[in-house]
C-alpha cells in the first residue's frame, strides 16, 4: 500500500491488507471491481441549554426536526442529514463543510429568538462532514436486504448485523461480502462491504462496522499464519477463533 504523509511517500509491505478506509480507497486503487453510490452527507452537532420541560417551547423553537435527547440534561443531538451527493469529490466536500456550518449557526440564532430559546447555545459540531456511503466492493457474495430481513443462514457467517430502527432481529453476515471477486491479498469491512442498495443504511452503522472489522482482522491473521490466500481461509477455524474472542455469530 503506497500512501502520502508528512514523512513523504511510503510503502507498506504486507501479506494481507484490510481496507477500512470507508471509501474503499485501497481496493479501488488496486483495481478491485466495485460500484459507487451517492448518499446524504451531513454534519451532526449538539445543542446545550435546551429547556426540555415544556414541549410547547420545544415546538415553538423548531425542535421538531432534531435528532434525539441525550442523557446529559438539556442537551440535544442533531443529525443534519444533508443532500445526497458524491462523497469522493473534494470540491463538493469542501462546499458542504462550509455550507453546513453556516446553516447550523444561522439556525441556532433563529432558535434563540423564539420564545424560550434565548439560553440555547451551540455546544459542539463534528470535526468534519459525515460521509455515509461511497464505494461498495463487488464481493463474492452480495448480501441483500431481503436476505437480512429473512435472517438467512450462511455456512460462512462471520458476523451479525442489526437494523437501524431496531425492528428487525440480528442478521448473519457472510464472509463473501468482505472478499473481492478476483483481487487477492485484501479484505474490506464496514460500509464498503458488498451489500445491495437497500441494505446500505444498515451496513454503514457502527455495529456492523465493528463486527465485520473484527472478522476481517481475524481472517487476515489466519491467512498469514496458514500461509494461504484470504479466499482459502478455513471458515470453521475462523468462526471458532471469532467465537473464542467473544464474537456473536447467531
Amino acid at each position: 500500500v503506497v500512501f502520502e504523509s508528512k514523512a513523504g511517500r511510503q510503502a507498506i509491505l504486507a501479506r494481507t491488507v484490510v481496507d477500512t478506509t470507508g471509501d474503499g480507497d485501497i481496493f479501488a486503487a488496486a483495481g478491485a471491481e466495485h460500484e459507487q453510490r451517492l448518499h446524504a452527507i451531513g454534519l451532526v452537532h449538539r445543542l446545550g441549554n435546551v429547556d426540555r420541560s415544556d414541549p410547547a417551547k420545544l415546538k415553538a423553537a423548531d425542535f421538531k426536526t432534531l435528532g434525539a435527547i441525550e442523557p446529559q440534561p438539556s442537551v440535544y443531538w442533531v443529525n443534519l442529514r444533508g443532500p445526497s451527493t458524491d462523497g469522493l469529490d473534494l470540491n463538493e466536500l469542501t462546499r458542504l463543510e462550509m455550507e453546513h456550518r453556516r446553516t447550523i449557526w444561522n439556525r441556532v440564532q433563529k432558535m434563540r429568538q423564539a420564545p424560550g430559546g434565548a439560553p440555547l447555545f451551540l455546544l459542539q459540531v463534528a470535526p468534519q462532514v459525515g460521509v455515509r456511503t461511497t464505494r461498495l466492493l463487488a464481493g463474492t457474495h452480495q448480501l441483500t436486504y431481503k436476505e437480512s430481513r429473512e435472517a438467512r443462514k450462511f455456512t460462512d457467517t462471520i458476523a451479525v448485523g442489526g437494523a437501524q430502527n431496531g425492528k428487525h432481529p440480528g442478521w448473519p453476515i457472510p464472509y463473501g461480502v468482505l472478499l473481492p471477486k478476483k483481487l487477492d491479498g485484501l479484505l474490506t469491512a464496514g460500509r464498503s462491504s458488498c451489500v445491495d442498495e437497500k441494505l446500505v443504511e444498515d451496513m454503514r452503522l457502527i455495529g456492523s462496522c465493528l463486527t465485520t472489522g473484527h472478522a476481517a482482522g481475524a481472517a487476515a491473521a489466519l491467512a498469514v499464519q496458514s500461509g494461504c490466500r484470504l479466499r482459502d481461509v478455513n471458515i470453521s477455524k475462523l468462526q471458532k477463533l471469532l467465537a473464542d474472542q467473544g464474537a456473536y455469530l447467531g
